[in-house]
């Protein structure tokens, strides 16, 4: 049996690491604890086989949106065999201080979401005010049609109508000179 300290470096705290170094010592049956230090790093000590040593060393290199190691110190020497279990060491008053923190980001993502939904809804009454604008003209477009339309319709009717007119005349007309040729062929 072997004793691991490790001291990691990076984007470690505030940010969950501590819980998945937990969460990844018990996976591989180890045992000591993790805990912040005031500069900034966390501190690793576990106790376990060099094989899963080595193996938990990789898997603490954790990479990942709130979680960035950029470096781990390690230090090996034999196991003391103190620890009956992978805990996390809490500071004092570390869970208060995180909780203040906690609610001043809500109130603040409360705050960005409530701005939203106003920007949101300013948005939806303007588009409307719009589309009853567009509407409108599109109503104005379809009665200009109609009445283009009906004009359209009405004069198409009227040269049909003269046009009859015309050739009425003109088929009566033939038809009076054909009877008149008619009548100066005959014997």
């Amino acid at each position: 049996m072997r004793k691991l300290v490790a001291h990691v470096s990076g984007k470690v705290q505030m940010a969950g690491y501590r819980s998945k170094v937990v969460t990844i010592a018990k996976a591989f049956d180890l045992k000591g604890y993790v805990k912040n230090l005031p500069d900034g790093r966390v501190k690793v000590l576990a106790e376990g086989s060099e094989a899963d040593l080595d193996r938990f060393i990789k898997a603490i290199r954790i990479e990942n949106t709130l979680i960035h190691v950029e470096d781990i110190q390690v230090e090996l020497s034999d196991a003391t065999d103190a620890y009956d279990e992978f805990f996390k060491v809490v500071g004092e008053r570390e869970t208060d201080d995180r909780l203040d923190v906690a609610a001043e980001h809500l109130k603040e993502l409360i705050f960005v979401v409530r701005e939203g939904f106003k920007d949101v809804s300013e948005g939806i009454k303007e588009n409307s005010a719009l589309i009853k604008e567009m509407s409108a003209k599109q109503d104005e477009l379809i009665d200009t049609a109609n009445e283009a339309r009906e004009d359209i319709v009405a004069e198409v009717q009227g040269l049909r109508s003269d046009l009859n007119g015309r050739m009425e005349e003109r088929l009566l007309r033939i038809e009076s000179d054909v009877a008149e040729i008619k009548a100066r062929t005959r014997p």
